[in-house]
């Protein structure tokens, strides 16, 4: 079996003529929270019958969260939920936790508080957009896209591409101090450019938790120059005590990184990591 047939196994092929673009980059990197969950005499196989150690690897972290499994997740803070993709994801890998998803667009939030319904206890929603402090505020929302929204405000010749909804804006230590955080607790940012803002509204629930896994850019930002890199997210989540740890995904194009979707861990959890390995 060659690498490329063995990849076939698992990992979602584009349909012929698709345009990749960011939403597809994210479409594709959410798909990979899928793969299945390989045994171990399968994998053996592939490392040492057929020299696939890399490829192992790879299917080793994606199925582990890159070794997030090792640790007692019981609560996972889902920012900017959107659809539930992830939150679905880290339901499958962390059966025993509950999870809060947080996400500020009403006809989003239906479509989540329906899939929460069927979890039952295990799935909270909460309709409210997450910043560094308390107000209300336009959320530009895509009309071509109405998935995607942000806080910020589009540059005058793209402002007749997004409506305006007022939404209600809080910090993550507010909303967090009404939460049950119980065992590590993982948070998710995914705010379109505030990730660093939310961080900075949210240090007290930051130290209290053990993993963030946050999309991150590489500059030159998508976003604009005022959106925050690698760099400063890295840089904030230091100083709280964490640790860089991979890339759960990783968004290019053409081959040239363009975003990820980031892991950090505070620097006890992730000897735990290795000690549960």
């Amino acid at each position: 079996m060659s690498t490329v047939a063995a990849w076939e196994l698992i990992l979602p092929r584009p349909p012929p003529g698709v345009v990749m673009n960011r939403q597809r980059h994210r479409a594709i990197m959410l798909d990979a929270m899928a793969i299945p969950r390989l045994p171990r005499p399968f994998l053996r196989f592939l490392h040492k019958g057929l020299g696939l150690k890399n490829f192992v690897d790879y299917i080793e972290q994606r199925q582990s969260l890159l070794g997030l499994t090792n640790l007692d997740i019981r609560t996972v803070i889902d920012i900017g939920a959107n659809k539930g993709g992830a939150a679905r994801g880290f339901l499958g890998f962390f059966p025993n936790a509950k999870i809060y998803c947080i996400e500020p667009i009403p006809k989003l939030c239906r479509r989540l508080e329906e899939w929460a319904r069927v979890q039952g206890v295990a799935v909270e929603v909460l309709q409210v957009a997450l910043s560094c402090e308390r107000s209300e505020q336009s959320l530009y929302v895509d009309k071509r896209n109405d998935i995607w929204s942000t806080l910020l405000r589009p540059s005058p010749e793209k402002s007749s591409q997004y409506d305006q909804i007022q939404v209600h804006v809080d910090t993550l230590d507010n909303v967090a101090s009404e939460l049950a955080l119980a065992g590590d607790v993982l948070v998710k940012i995914d705010t379109e450019g505030l990730d660093l803002q939310v961080i900075r509204g949210g240090e007290a629930t930051l130290r209290r938790s053990t993993a963030v896994i946050v999309e991150s850019v590489f500059y030159p930002s998508p976003l604009g120059d005022d959106a925050p890199t690698f760099e400063d997210i890295s840089s904030a989540l230091r100083e709280l005590g964490y640790v860089y740890r991979g890339n759960v995904r990783l968004g290019c194009h053409q081959g040239t990184p363009m975003l990820a979707d980031v892991l950090f861990v505070r620097r006890d959890a992730a000897e735990r990591m290795v000690e549960g390995a």
